[in-house]
């Protein structure tokens, strides 16, 4: 009986949103399973690396987080020419896109590479990590491991990203899924096999999930062919229309997204040492549920977003987009919850390990909460290739961000000062985002509001 009325309500629903609530719930159980791996990963090496090595392995995810991010935009941009492609079944176009894409990213790879290995042996990393557990030649071959197997992601990981322009997200997450499953056992295995030593932690976090992608790569060449990369189908006309709009999305991921969210470990770790990185992430993994769950319901509505506006159909847009602020504000009472359970969960989670100070839970919960809200409303944007007034926020927003961090974290605020200048920065922009998504949804915007 419930499997017939769950069949019966999917048949009235338009064959968009069906789509989307299909990608949502099989998004759910992968999202639920990378999460689960994600926490189990936690207590096991904190307790194989103690708090600093710890805090140091957090700060280093900072600096890959950032490697992510040179791709120009290029993954952002392919994503929304090809869906576009995709949905008017142009198969030529789209395989140009996919391409040309592939290409870009791998001489960024070999580039970022060849640059990383040039400077990484030159830098003080003891002092950039405020650190002397280990010496600055074995911190340096660490970072020049984990950033290898970054780079190898840099490029494979947009196997996902066909996927995702496909409309087929809950594929994208099982192979994230499948890298964290097979990277957390790895891990465990090491925590008992072995001795006390980064290294190893970092080879199974950053190898694994990129050869994941690789092998992911087989079936969906071998499914759709007419979308296999190919020398021929480089375009430089693609190449063109991928970077105009990808450096859009590069500036939008570089300021608002690395500086803001990615650099948050590192200065955490200059300014206040990094036992209190370690503090700062085991708050964020418990409140980052709230935007994992969040993130399920609204990853299928970018690129359906994309295929509305296609096809002209601004009454679904208009719709969606009411339900998805809906669901927001219901997800703050959910957060709520969290916030009031937090200190039995840390000590469940992590025991005496670590002590979670209220405050710095709340701070978190502020800023993921409208992290959140700007999320909805620049899916919408980002859907309808409508950015520019999201790249000039972003710059102002990072300026405005940097200045706050630079009075706070020195002061007394320490670590609340992070969270406190995220959040308002992310208020103020999803402000001006919410004013344009309204002109968008009514097919209002003109000037700079429309491009």
């Amino acid at each position: 009986m419930l499997f017939t009325n769950i069949k019966n309500r999917f048949s009235t629903l338009d064959k968009r949103s069906a789509i989307v609530i299909k990608n949502s719930m099989a998004t759910a159980l992968m999202k639920v399973a990378i999460l689960l791996c994600s926490l189990i990963m936690v207590p096991i090496t904190l307790n194989y690396l103690n708090a600093e090595n710890y805090g140091i392995w957090m700060a280093m995810t900072s600096i890959l987080y950032w490697f992510a991010f040179f791709d120009v935009g290029l993954g952002n941009g392919m994503r929304n020419y090809l869906s576009e492609a995709i949905s008017r079944q142009d198969y030529i176009k789209a395989r140009s896109y996919f391409s040309t894409a592939i290409f870009l990213l791998a001489i960024i790879a070999v580039l970022i590479g060849i640059l990383s290995l040039i400077i990484i042996f030159q830098l003080d990393l003891n002092h950039i990590f405020n650190t002397h557990i280990m010496s600055n030649k074995s911190l340096a071959y660490i970072m020049v491991v984990a950033i290898s197997f970054s780079l190898i992601q840099f490029v494979a990981k947009n196997v996902g990203m066909v996927y995702i322009a496909m409309q087929r997200y809950a594929i994208n997450d099982f192979i994230v899924f499948i890298g964290q499953l097979i990277s957390t056992i790895i891990v465990y295995i090491i925590t008992k096999t072995t001795e006390s030593h980064l290294i190893y932690i970092v080879m199974a976090i950053t190898s694994i999930p990129a050869l994941v992608f690789i092998l992911a790569s087989i079936p969906l060449l071998k499914q759709h062919p007419q979308l296999k990369p190919s020398i021929k189908s480089i375009d430089f006309a693609s190449a063109k229309k991928i970077i105009g709009k990808g450096l859009g999305f590069f500036i939008i991921q570089i300021t608002s997204c690395l500086v803001i969210f990615g650099s948050a470990n590192i200065l955490i770790s200059h300014y206040c040492g990094p036992e209190q990185v370690t503090v700062y992430n085991i708050s964020y993994k418990l409140f980052n549920i709230l935007i994992i769950i969040y993130t399920i319901i609204i990853s299928p509505l970018w690129n359906a977003y994309t295929d509305a506006s296609v096809k002209n159909d601004y009454a679904w847009i208009r719709k969606i987009f009411k339900k998805s602020i809906y669901l927001w504000a219901a997800s703050l009472l959910l957060g709520l919850l969290m916030l009031l359970i937090s200190g039995w969960f840390f000590k469940k989670w992590v025991g005496n390990s670590v002590d979670i100070p209220l405050g710095v839970s709340i701070s978190i919960l502020i800023y993921v909460c409208m992290f959140n809200f700007n999320n909805c409303v620049t899916y919408l944007i980002n859907g309808l290739n409508k950015i520019k007034i999201q790249i000039i926020t972003s710059i102002l927003g990072t300026i405005i961000y940097l200045i706050a961090v630079c009075f706070f974290i020195k002061g007394t605020y320490g670590i609340y000062g992070i969270s406190i200048s995220m959040c308002v920065i992310y208020t103020l922009m999803s402000l001006v985002h919410l004013y344009q998504c309204n002109l968008l949804a009514k097919n209002k915007a003109h000037g700079i509001w429309n491009e």
